[in-house]
This record gives C-alpha cells, structure tokens and sequence, in this order.
C-alpha cells in the first residue's frame, strides 16, 4: 500500500489525489501523520480537503492584505484536522472549488441540502457532473453549469426555478412550444 499504510483502496485513491499539495505544504509522512491516517475513523477526504483548504484560505488573505503567507506546521496542523473532525467552512470551499480541489457535484448537493425548496424538487446532477437539470412536472425546466449556480444566493436560486415554472406555466398557456 502507499506509504507502506494499511489503507483501503479508497483511502489509498484520496492520498493519491492529494499527496502533491500535501506535499507543497510540507506535510511529511512520517509515523505519527501515517498511523493518524491509518487510524482516522471516517470523512478522510473531507479533513484533508479542509487542511487544504485552511492552508488555502491563509495564502488568500494573505494575497488580498499584500504580504508574504504565514504557513502552520503543515503535519501539526494535518494531525489536528484528522483528530477534530475538520471540515470545510463554506469559504475553504470556495477556495478549493477555486483550486479544482473539491467537486461542483458535492458543493452543490451540500448547497441545495440547505435549502428546504429543493427538497421537494426533482433535478439530475450525476456523479463528477459540471451541469445540474432541474426538473418540473418531469421536464427539464433549467439546465445550467454547477459552477454559475454556486455564486447564486440561496434566494436568488429558488427565485431562478420558480421563474422558471412560471414562465413554463405560462408558455403551456399560450401553447408555445420549447
């Protein structure tokens, strides 16, 4: 196995994925940062995502205040997130969506889960997708790019479909066809 770790294979698939910005932050695998992998009960991808996405948010806020980022020791840092549950805050993700570090498929699902609207909405967004279908009455009323939809407020995206259905409803009306 990698690292000579114990991992299963999706495990082993995440630490493929993210060794080189691991690395670039200067995680070293040592014992301690491998038994902690080995060890980590579940959401390994989402405590490295969020351990990518800290070393991120400081490097950005360092940009936008013009000086030189002040990095964490990244394997401190790393062993913290595996041991207290880290998760991306909604800004990391921004950050790792920036990065290409983070799926428009999962960002959304997490994005429409928070909003009751649409948990009696019908819509098609596969695995790895870049576009989500929104659906009304079984037809696709919006088919639009993950990644326009994410910048949308949660108002402004219930707003969105329910135009939409209006002007759906509407053209039903006066017998235009789509």
């Amino acid at each position: 196995m990698l690292w000579g770790m114990d991992l299963s294979q999706a495990e082993a698939e995440i630490l493929r994925r993210y060794q080189p910005i691991l690395q670039k932050y200067g995680v070293c695998f040592d014992e301690e940062i491998c038994s902690s992998i080995e060890n980590c009960p579940q959401d390994l991808e989402c405590k490295i995502q969020a351990f990518i996405g800290w070393f991120l948010s400081l490097e950005y806020r360092a940009f936008v205040e013009n000086k030189p980022p002040r990095l964490p020791d990244a394997n401190e840092t790393l062993l913290q997130a595996l041991t207290e549950e880290w998760c991306p805050t909604k800004f990391q993700q921004e950050r790792l969506i920036a990065a290409n570090l983070f799926p428009l498929d999962v960002a959304m699902r997490n994005k429409l889960a928070k909003i009751n609207f649409f948990k009696a909405i019908a819509y098609e967004m596969p695995h790895n997708a870049s576009r989500i279908k929104f659906f009304y009455r079984g037809e696709v009323i919006l088919d639009e790019k993950i990644d326009k939809l994410l910048n949308v407020s949660n108002r402004g995206l219930i707003e969105m479909y329910k135009f939409k259905v209006r002007q759906k409803k509407e053209n039903s009306k006066i017998g235009v066809k789509e």
